[in-house]
């Protein structure tokens, strides 16, 4: 497993967070009215504070959003704890992010301006056109084979914050001076 060097801040423009198994441990657990319950990782939330903190000193325009095949309102309501967008019921995740980039930008040829985090089969082709891909190490096979990145947490357990604060770092930010 050799990681890619992490892309200069400025050269991104867009984050896109698959959900379960990248906010979660892919587990759930279901009441027996069907309520379905989840766990995150608060310090992934401590990561996205240092995070946006980091654009506001820097002035940097960042597009931050979760993007999910499953329709959860916990999906949502994690979303709105972060401040940041969710599309949910996504089946086909790269069409989504070409139509989000022609919207946003005017044509699909920035893709390269991505860094997509994702763990399983239905985030390879999106995975794939993103510029850069992030994975945690208990991803499938096929997910860990074109990640430009893999990060030696498990999702759910930390993975998010442990690539925010590695990327901050090699972009020259001291984390206590976030805090």
């Amino acid at each position: 497993m050799i990681n890619k060097k992490l892309p200069y801040f400025r050269d991104i423009h867009t984050f896109i967070f698959d959900f379960d198994g990248v906010f979660t441990n892919n587990k759930v657990t279901l009441s027996v009215s069907g309520e379905e319950y989840i766990v995150c990782d608060r310090g992934d939330g401590l990561a996205f504070n240092l995070l946006k903190k980091f654009m506001k000193k820097n002035n940097w325009d960042l597009n931050i959003f979760i993007l999910s095949k499953e329709k959860n309102k916990v999906v949502k309501t994690r979303a709105q704890k972060l401040s940041v967008d969710s599309y949910q019921g996504v089946d086909n995740k790269k069409d989504f992010i070409v139509n989000y980039l022609n919207n946003k930008f005017g044509n699909c040829s920035s893709s390269n301006g991505i860094i997509y985090f994702g763990n399983d089969i239905n985030d390879y082709h999106a995975m794939q056109f993103s510029g850069f891909g992030v994975a945690p190490i208990d991803s499938h096979p096929l997910i860990l084979d074109i990640a430009d990145f893999i990060i030696k947490k498990k999702g759910g357990e930390g993975f998010i914050r442990e690539f925010i604060e590695k990327f901050l770092i090699d972009n020259g930010e001291s984390l206590l001076d976030l805090v």
